[in-house]
């Protein structure tokens, strides 16, 4: 499922527009964009948590070359699911 088709969905379930649907799927990606580019975790009850995590720089080898280079440290994004949604999925 991709955006449009989770929109559509949500317009069909809730009686709404497309368009009203679709701007609502975007201001909520884009409110959790926004806190996880400001270091706050997002916390859905029966969701699950988003959290920015920061991973160590670290010395990596090219394999074909054996050379080594320095990846540098980065941020990326984890998602732990709720006990409840896992249950849900089983």
């Amino acid at each position: 499922m991709n955006k449009q088709e989770l929109a559509a969905k949500i317009s069909e379930e809730k009686g709404i527009s497309k368009a009203e649907a679709t701007r609502v799927v975007e201001t909520v990606f884009e409110t959790i964009v926004d806190e996880l580019k400001a270091g706050e975790m997002v916390k859905i009850p029966g969701f699950g948590n988003f959290v920015v995590k920061v991973r160590k720089a670290r010395t990596a080898v090219i394999p074909l070359s054996n050379k080594k280079v320095i990846v540098p440290s980065y941020k990326t994004v984890g998602f732990k699911p709720a006990k409840s949604f896992k249950e849900q999925v089983k």
